[in-house]
């Protein structure tokens, strides 16, 4: 079976840049209404935002993993149990996940950092964005199904309507609400995908919903979650280093600079998105000349992406402070950590690409070895040294450092898989 990768590559890019756009619209609005003190609640509580809807793409690409790669054995059946078993799955872990982050946001938020009129700001989103999780997480993980159930446009299309959703609403409550209201804004404009995909997705009503699939979906999900989580984790550790080392203006420099990079990472991971149903598809009918085929191309487009990023650097260096309103402190962080930061954007692409291939290919041990060892050795090993010679510099450098170090890791690791698979 020949596939066009076109049609998968295109409507994911688009979906997942549209998702990277909400974050920017909100930036743009706080900046402007809550200044400093707003910029910084809402990159020290993206974390929470991120764990959500992590959670639900996880569940949703691992599900879908395990279900194309029935199709590509011939299983139907067994494959629409898959798609039942993921559908509730979401609905639980949607359901766990808003009791539980509501319970807990404020001391989250403290040991995040989050003090005085940030704290409260801080609050104030987290407060709706946990209570309204379970939405959020059944919403970002159809679409993950839908990409993997042939219907690529109809997720794409339901973004765009619910982005467009999200801009009205912040034009309407930001101004009077504050962070409250784009929380709100989130939280609905995330109803609207809920709904939409809830009429689209077809399950057969024989399928049945099994609870050895569903413990086959949470492991084949570690991966996929952690690959959208990862950034925020280390947003996490990189919040805590450029308040210790430049104080807010630092953390505000950092989360106009991630409304860019961020964007980016959006656009990396809808490349590998879009190729991860046609390599799980191969890899149940063992087709292996087009997994390279579909690898090659995929290196070919993220290059082409990577190097755009970086001719783009400057101007955008210049453009930003003054979209945002930042102030000159954080103006001057931001131009020297985009140049320092622009060095990664290869390595980025590279370590995403690799991740989404094993998760692809059920390697899910290497997939996760490759999706943890940033944020919980790497990153906070050198966010513990460079800041502490080099200050604010030091945050941006030891991000960088990261991706170039795990980028070689997981080469060194892929080579010697394929040496030990070819030896036997």
């Amino acid at each position: 079976m020949k596939f066009k990768l076109s049609k998968y590559i295109v409507p994911s890019v688009v979906s997942m840049v549209l998702v990277g756009t909400y974050t920017n619209i909100d930036g743009f609005f706080i900046g402007n209404v809550s200044g400093d003190d707003g910029l910084a609640a809402i990159n020290i509580v993206w974390p929470i935002v991120a764990f959500i809807t992590s959670l639900g793409m996880g569940i949703g690409v691992g599900g879908s993993v395990l279900m194309t790669a029935l199709r590509g054995d011939g299983r139907e059946d067994d494959a629409e149990d898959m798609k039942k078993s993921a559908f509730w799955v979401l609905v639980l872990s949607g359901i766990a996940a808003s009791a539980v982050l509501f319970a807990l946001y404020r001391p989250i938020l403290k040991i995040m950092g989050a003090q005085g009129p940030v704290y409260q700001y801080a609050c104030d989103y987290a407060a709706v964005i946990s209570a309204t999780a379970a939405i959020q997480v059944v919403g970002s993980g159809l679409t993950a199904v839908l990409r993997n159930d042939n219907k690529m446009y109809h997720s794409m299309v339901y973004t765009i309507l619910s982005l467009a959703v999200h801009i009205v609403l912040d034009i309407m409550l930001v101004k009077k609400l504050e962070l409250t209201g784009v929380a709100l804004s989130t939280a609905l404009s995330q109803l609207v995908t809920l709904v939409l995909c809830l009429f689209t997705l077809k399950i057969k009503k024989s399928a049945k919903a099994k609870m050895a699939y569903a413990g086959d979906i949470l492991r084949a999900s570690s991966a996929p979650f952690g690959v959208n989580f990862v950034p925020s984790l280390v947003l996490l550790t990189t919040n805590y280093a450029a308040l210790k080392s430049g104080g807010t203006a630092a953390v505000s420099a950092y989360a106009v600079m991630s409304y860019a990079v961020y964007t980016y990472d959006y656009i990396y991971q809808g490349v590998c998105d879009g190729i991860q149903p046609v390599l799980s598809y191969c890899t149940g009918a063992d087709d292996e000349e087009q997994k390279r085929r579909v690898m090659k191309t995929a290196v070919e487009i993220l290059a082409a992406f990577s190097l755009c990023f970086i001719l783009i650097t400057k101007p955008l260096a210049n453009c930003l402070p003054q979209l945002f309103k930042v102030s000159d402190a954080a103006e001057k962080m931001m131009k020297s950590g985009l140049a320092i930061y622009a060095l990664s954007y290869p390595f980025k692409a590279a370590v995403k690409l690799m991740c989404s291939y094993c998760y692809a290919t059920e390697k899910f041990v290497l997939s996760n070895l490759l999706t943890y060892i940033d944020p919980v050795v790497t990153t906070p090993l050198l966010l513990a040294v460079l800041p502490y010679h080099i200050g604010s510099d030091g945050v941006w450098a030891a991000m960088t450092a990261s991706q170039i170090i795990v980028t070689a890791i997981g080469i060194l690791l892929m080579v010697r898989k394929v040496h030990v698979s070819g030896s036997r």
